[in-house]
């Protein structure tokens, strides 16, 4: 496999053609990683959760911060990455929810933070524990380049512990480990300027040294994201002159006690490893049919959306107030792209008889904020049947698309666009989740589908995939 686009085709679904896996049971991943050495930091209980309405927050506004530094910490790692519901099963085991969805619930996604010049904490790199609230240290001292006893800095990481999702999932995991730290990053970025201050996600970073620096075994896990908090940007260096506080911590990020990655997953994790060479050339003007959506209205505090954000898949066929749908697609619309490759996800929906759209295939302009209807039909039927033949998406008002050019990407700006795209994806999907939720609307995120037939369903041209689709619709209460 020596390009991302052979590992996107190689893990593709066929009808009769999907490979059958047997699921190990005694090498489960465990859901949580638990450090069982050093001295925890637990957070202060309380959690600051201003009444931000969340169409304000993604307008990239920010508001000045309230609570105190470690409070504020703790409120930013608990919206993005907390335990929001638990569920005892039935065989009388607990399961939690999160506020990030995640592929099967199977949460491959993992949070750190680099702090200095924060009152109260060692400057230091960290791990967040979303089980017991509390952070763990894996190095401390001055970490940042910046002078120490100045401005509190703060930046977040993402990684992926490949085995949580490969248990099940097999070598399309990649695909999944993706979508859920975009997941997260938006939680990120939201959660941040709900508590007063900017974030910024940045998917450019030197593999081996923040895997290093985070003490992590890159056959295992990997960071795939940085997201930029207070005071610092990609410019704000790191050193790695502060030893680790233990040298066994990379075996924690082995889940289970095999935990064997498919080759497949590590070899497109390496190959994405690479540094993008360049950007995209300008995108074409939308089509001067377009419609524009007008402004999203969602009242509902970011904190609020997070904390009830759910997937749902008892969709209900109704009517539905246009509105309400149109305030999903507009806040996938806000704010701008934050990389030169971040456009390069194309957006659409397929619309039922009932949206209050005319019933097929539009696209969506995230740029104008406007959309085009470019096949009509109803389609949501051939959908669902797509979508590994789930019958309850039929019920959805929306499926909401993301798609791109991967073998453009790639040939343009090197296999790292790959990750580019279904990060990018998972962030726009995650804004398509909070605002159903903000709208007491349901959703739920598909990435499991016959990818030909995608492909032929959305009319895509050669070289484009579908990378994820977000059903979105009125549910049964």
């Amino acid at each position: 496999m020596s390009t991302a686009l052979a590992y996107h085709q190689a893990s593709a679904h066929a009808r009769n053609r999907i490979p059958g896996r047997r699921i190990n049971w005694e090498d489960q991943p465990i859901p949580f990683k638990m450090y069982r050495e050093g001295v925890k930091y637990h957070l202060p209980q309380e959690l600051a959760l201003p009444d931000v309405p969340l169409d304000r927050a993604l307008d990239s506004r920010t508001f000045a911060p309230k609570a105190d530094m470690p409070v504020l910490i703790g409120s930013v790692c608990y919206l993005a990455a907390g335990l929001t519901r638990v569920r005892t099963q039935a065989d009388g085991r607990t399961f939690h929810f999160r506020s990030a969805p995640s592929a099967g619930a199977l949460y491959p996604t993992e949070l750190y933070a680099a702090l200095q010049n924060i009152n109260g904490m060692n400057d230091g790199v960290y791990h967040y524990s979303p089980l017991e609230h509390m952070l763990t240290p894996l190095r401390q001292g001055q970490i940042f380049s910046a002078l120490p006893g100045g401005e509190p800095i703060i930046r977040f990481y993402l990684t992926s512990i490949f085995h949580r999702s490969a248990w099940k999932y097999g070598p399309r995991a990649y695909r999944y480990c993706l979508l859920d730290a975009g997941h997260m990053a938006e939680n990120l970025v939201l959660a941040a300027r709900s508590q007063g201050f900017q974030a910024t996600v940045d998917y450019d970073f030197d593999d081996a040294f923040i895997n290093d620096f985070l003490c992590l075994d890159p056959e295992q896990e990997g960071c795939v994201a940085q997201v930029h908090g207070l005071n610092c940007g990609p410019s704000t260096d790191v050193y790695d002159t502060v030893p680790p506080l233990s040298d066994n911590f990379p075996e924690y990020s082995k889940p289970s006690r095999r935990a064997d990655v498919p080759p497949q997953v590590l070899e497109a994790h390496r190959l994405c490893a690479a540094k993008a060479m360049g950007s995209l050339p300008p995108v074409p003007p939308p089509s001067p049919d377009a419609v524009r959506l007008p402004a999203p209205e969602l009242q509902m505090s970011v904190a609020k959306a997070l904390r009830t954000r759910k997937s749902s898949r008892n969709f209900v066929i109704r009517e539905t107030d246009p509105k309400r749908l149109c305030n999903v697609l507009a806040c996938i619309c806000r704010g701008q792209p934050e990389n030169p490759l971040a456009g390069a996800v194309r957006t659409g929906f397929l619309a039922n008889e009932h949206s209050g759209f005319a019933p097929g295939f539009h696209l969506l302009d995230r740029r104008t904020k406007s959309t085009t209807l470019a096949l009509p039909g109803n389609y949501m039927r051939t959908s669902a049947q797509v979508c590994l033949d789930q019958e309850w998406l039929e019920n959805a008002a929306l499926h909401i698309t993301f798609s791109a050019d991967l073998a453009r990407l790639e040939s343009l700006t090197g296999a790292r666009a790959y990750r580019y795209a279904h990060l990018e994806a998972g962030r726009l999907g995650q804004r398509a989740y909070l605002a159903a939720a903000a709208d007491n609307l349901g959703a739920c995120g598909i990435g499991a589908f016959f990818d030909d037939e995608a492909e032929q369903l959305l009319q895509l041209d050669d070289g484009n995939h579908l990378l994820y689709m977000v059903a979105v619709g009125p549910v049964k209460k």
